[in-house]
């Protein structure tokens, strides 16, 4: 019996690999993008950038890693000590 990587099922072109579920089958999702969501996405990365966080130009990265990064990138560059509890959920798992 070959050995063979769940690792390496990367869809070509994507950021992102594929997930799939225990049987094998690749799993479908909804993601929903709408106008609003557009709008306050350009007004962070526009804060984000007047702050000086230059990653937020790059075209590779997501929203997400954008987003989290600059709040990571803010919370850091400030000279304050901050106590956060963060509730991470991820919504494909059940």
């Amino acid at each position: 019996m070959a050995a063979t990587s769940v690792f390496h099922r990367g869809r070509i072109g994507s950021k992102i690999g594929a997930q799939y579920d225990q049987e094998g089958n690749l799993i479908q999702f909804e993601t929903r993008e709408d106008e609003e969501q557009s709008v306050k996405l350009a007004e962070i990365l526009e804060l984000l950038l007047a702050a000086g966080y230059v990653r937020a130009r790059i075209k590779g990265l997501g929203p997400l890693d954008k987003v989290v990064g600059g709040m990571t990138w803010c919370i850091t560059t400030c000279n304050f000590d901050i106590d956060v509890d963060l509730l991470f959920q991820n919504s494909t798992c059940k």
